[in-house]
């Protein structure tokens, strides 16, 4: 990084048309602040500020958990084909309230997801105009594979599959032949990507180049004196100030290391076997830890794919559970950031 200069990054580093961080601008910041020692955060408070002036009230922010496997879980099923198996949902109203408002998984073996998960969805997000949020586009990528599904569903198995592929269609972007071209179509309601605010927005070297929600929040929580102040009291729960779905009352999510450093939300995330001798995990299959994508969906497999204990089921439901919140709930301290940040 030392030695970068900027006609290694190009001959014009200039902003997108509408005035954005260009990749090339995000690049040359990214060099700048190692070269300048330079810690601090880049924010565009004015292009946020004017986005987010268009969202409607109340805010939505999803995340869904899915799986593609090689060897299909259901008959019929296509190798890689995807499976949806569970969402999340947090709500965030005018006044600032917030409330981890509903959820989805599948948990049976041998059934598949994808219809009732959709349907499920469509129900959450139906009850007004609220502005959806998603992160990254893995979101919208799984409902055009669904709207795929749905096409080739037998209506007398599916009867709502039309008003379902409708749903889809106004929450996404997708492409569509128009004129003998492929031309993409934005819904009335499409998702909003805060990736892709990310990028337009925001760079922290904190985040070490990453614009994974996995790096993006260990980096706000460091910066935001609001949201450590909000969050270090235990209002976080099933009847607390913030309603959960799946976390005890006066569950605290900033907390720090021996160093004082905050630690990243997803390191709290409780082991779901802790409380288990050793004699007992040694029959266990299942991984104790649930904190990524990639341990939730190999959770899941292990669901469909093996005979496990009730007891087993229930500890890695909970665990999956209480993961995918805090993916949503993640997405809305970035947001509280953000707004916070703007509106000083």
């Amino acid at each position: 990084m030392e030695n970068v200069q900027q006609k290694h990054i190009g001959d014009k580093i200039e902003p997108k048309a509408n005035g954005s961080l260009s990749s090339q601008e995000r690049q040359w910041l990214q060099v700048e602040k190692v070269q300048n020692s330079d810690d601090s955060f880049h924010l565009d408070t004015e292009r946020m500020r004017a986005e987010m002036a268009t969202f409607n009230y109340p805010l939505h922010f999803i995340d869904f958990e899915t799986s593609m496997v090689a060897i299909p879980f259901y008959e019929g099923q296509r190798p890689y084909e995807q499976v949806a198996f569970q969402f999340s949902h947090h709500i965030m109203n005018a006044n600032g309230s917030i409330e981890h408002k509903g959820e989805f998984i599948e948990t049976g073996k041998g059934v598949f997801p994808n219809f009732s998960f959709i349907r499920a969805l469509k129900n959450e997000l139906s009850e007004d105009n609220g502005t959806i949020f998603r992160f990254a586009a893995h979101e919208n990528t799984v409902l055009n594979q669904i709207y795929a599904q749905l096409l080739e569903a037998d209506a007398a198995l599916v009867p709502d599959k039309e008003s379902l592929m409708e749903f889809i269609h106004t929450i996404t972007n997708h492409k569509r032949k128009i004129d003998g071209k492929k031309r993409k179509i934005a819904g009335e309601r499409d998702m909003v990507d805060m990736n892709r605010m990310v990028k337009d927005y925001f760079y922290d070297p904190r985040t070490k180049g990453s614009n994974s929600i996995k790096a993006v929040l260990p980096a706000v929580l460091s910066r935001s004196a609001f949201v450590q102040n909000k969050y270090a009291q235990p209002i976080y729960g099933k009847t607390s100030q913030i309603k959960s779905l799946n976390f005890e009352d006066g569950w605290i999510w900033i907390q720090h290391d021996a160093s004082g450093e905050i630690l990243s939300p997803y390191a709290l995330l409780p082991s779901i076997f802790e409380d288990l001798s050793e004699d007992q995990k040694e029959n266990l299959i299942t991984n104790g830890s649930i904190a990524d994508g990639g341990a939730a969906m190999t959770a899941f497999a292990k669901m469909q794919f093996t005979d496990i204990t009730k007891m087993e089921r229930k500890r890695v439901v909970e665990g999956l559970l209480k993961y995918c919140e805090l993916d949503t709930l993640a997405m809305v301290m970035i947001y509280e950031f953000w707004m916070d940040e703007v509106n000083r």
